[in-house]
């Protein structure tokens, strides 16, 4: 673990995740539309975010006739989407395929499908980053018995190999699921107690928990850890939470008449002259970047240095590395009070550093015993700034099945710390009652949050309009926009001292009154209720003439008794409280 060649060598990310995707034929037709749903929203999904990930669809439980014998498919499996980048042309083919136009096979051999997997990342020409195997079936059929013990030993060569191995519970009830399947989930855990999979029937659930798995491995950067002089661990920083409206999608411009892409080019010349007469002619010469340098003005001069002396200003660390600066008791950190930037996930890795999950573990049970956090600098890339950060040991962070971690904490610095000067409020003023409205108001819309029950609702509109457009369709998907207030949990709530408080609410906006000290010019007086002409249309049934602000005053100039609150009321309502009232 101390070599010096282990410690000397800068940990690099490279390769792109890959994704492949089973579907049990053999399951009832119900749930193998449903699987092919789910798998179809996420490959939606993954064309939306632009992210270079390869994924590949495959069915498996086929019928041997219906499947070709090459090096593309085995026997009893059938590819419905090639292991590649996502492309628009295979969701129109994932879209349209049909799984009826295929028969089942009378046997499973699960054993050739893991086989056609391992297959399928070896012949992969991509560097490839991580490995990941979803299987979407329900645990009660299971392969033939001469298949079995193939099929295990196939599982425990996958993850020797650093292939993830997941299986989603196709099914609306609970049910027994076989030893077989559990001998199979114990062998893909490397010999731990496996988590059994609940039943999920629902394409959207479905392709959530998709989502989360094969973007799980995204490593923000695989990092040495420096504990101390001599002493470094192999760990890999994760970012859990997607930042929101993050995309690759590169937004290019075409021409106008040929549609061919537009690029800029920016190129540095240098001018130079034969002679150093006047008359002599120019020449521009190409600049080449060993060539440029960087200056700074200080003190009427210009300080001059090279790129790699600017890259060692920007980072004085070294390269991009975790260094441990000490320890301090948690109740000092306070992630929501210094909140900067989103944080990380710290998790070890054997890439780099063989033992490295051994001393993570030590540590994470020696602050979790002690109450400790770490203090370090954190420094994910090469032109990165280094910042410092606490790590907090956790475990199972955002639901996953991950035993234990480290909460990544950006800790300001000094700089960024102000003194607020607030200032006292008596208390005796707010009425008990206000109070009582306050408190029903925060437990009324309280809620359990999680990451994923909010989306933009901008972006959403984007991704559809476009999708459309691509896609050829008349209409444009709709969306539930999940940032609207859920008007249910106001129900309760006392509306007229809510009013009190904060004034009436809705469409009607409250207009500021003229200062003082405003010109002199005198403001258009409020248009009052003309009472001859209010009793000429209420025997007409003409109300609806009126507008909304005038239908409440005419209902609150009456003083009608019970009347209930017009804060919210639509037009139609209003109009039928006043021939309700005033008739």
């Amino acid at each position: 673990m101390d070599s010096d060649e282990e410690l000397c060598e800068v940990s690099t990310y490279r390769g792109i995740p890959a994704t492949i995707i089973l579907i049990n034929l053999l399951e009832e037709n119900q749930v193998v539309e449903l699987a092919l749903d789910a798998t179809c929203r996420l490959y939606r999904q993954c064309l939306r975010s632009g992210s270079a990930q390869i994924l590949g669809v495959y069915l498996y439980g086929v019928d041997d006739k219906n499947t070709a014998q090459s090096l593309i498919e085995s026997p009893g499996v059938k590819e419905i989407i090639p292991f590649s980048l996502p492309a628009l042309i295979e969701f129109k083919r994932l879209k349209s395929f049909d799984i009826h136009s295929y028969k089942k096979a009378k046997e499973l051999k699960l054993s050739d499908v893991l086989w056609h997997c391992s297959k399928t990342f070896a012949n992969c020409k991509k560097q490839i980053s991580s490995y990941k195997v979803i299987l979407l079936t329900q645990l009660k059929q299971t392969p033939i018995i001469a298949d079995q013990t193939p099929t295990l030993k196939r599982v425990k060569d996958l993850t020797d190999s650093n292939i993830d191995l997941v299986i989603l519970n196709i099914a609306e009830t609970d049910y027994n699921i076989d030893s077989f399947y559990i001998n199979f989930l114990k062998e893909a855990y490397k010999g731990q107690d496996p988590i059994l999979p609940e039943p999920i029937f629902d394409s959207i659930e479905i392709e959530k928990i998709m989502y989360k798995e094969s973007h799980r491995r995204f490593a923000v950067s695989n990092l040495s850890f420096e504990i101390a002089e001599g002493f470094s661990i192999s760990v890999g920083v994760y970012s859990l939470i997607k930042k929101a409206g993050y995309n690759h999608h590169r937004k290019i411009n075409l021409d106008r008449e040929s549609n061919a892409v537009v690029t800029n080019v920016t190129k540095m010349t240098k001018v130079t002259t034969e002679s150093e007469d006047i008359d002599s002619s120019s020449k521009e010469l190409p600049l080449l970047n060993s060539e440029l340098l960087y200056s700074q003005e200080y003190g009427g001069e210009h300080v001059e240095f090279s790129t790699d002396e600017m890259k060692s200003m920007k980072n004085p660390f070294g390269p991009p590395m975790l260094r441990l600066l000490g320890f301090k008791p948690v109740g000092n950190i306070c992630k929501e009070k210094w909140y900067l930037k989103m944080g990380y996930f710290l998790f070890p890795t054997e890439n780099n550093i063989e033992g490295s999950t051994v001393a993570f573990n030590g540590m994470h049970k020696a602050c979790s015993d002690l109450n400790m956090v770490a203090i370090c600098v954190l420094c994910t890339r090469v032109n990165a700034r280094p910042t410092i950060v606490a790590l907090n040991p956790c475990k199972n962070p955002n639901g996953l099945d991950v035993a234990i971690g480290f909460d990544v904490i950006h800790i300001p610095f000094v700089e960024n710390i102000r003194d607020l000067n607030i200032e006292d409020e008596d208390e005796s003023s707010v009425e008990p009652a206000h109070k009582v409205v306050m408190k029903d108001l925060l437990r009324s819309i309280q809620f359990d949050y999680k990451p994923d029950m909010f989306l933009n609702p901008k972006l959403q509109s984007e991704y559809r309009a476009i999708e459309a457009i691509a896609l050829e369709e008349e209409e444009i998907e709709p969306f539930v926009d999940t940032t609207k207030p859920n008007l249910n949990s106001f129900q309760n709530l006392k509306e007229n001292l809510f009013e009190e408080m904060f004034g009436p609410f809705g469409e009607l906006a409250i207009k500021r009154t003229a200062s003082k000290s405003a010109s002199g010019c005198s403001k258009k007086s409020k248009l009052d209720i003309d009472l001859g002409l209010f009793q000429d249309r209420l025997s007409k049934n003409h109300i609806e003439k009126y507008t909304v602000p005038q239908l409440k005053e005419i209902l609150q100039f009456n003083n009608i008794d019970g009347l209930p609150a017009l804060t919210g009321l639509k037009k139609a309502e209003l109009v039928n409280l006043v021939y309700n009232h005033c008739k």
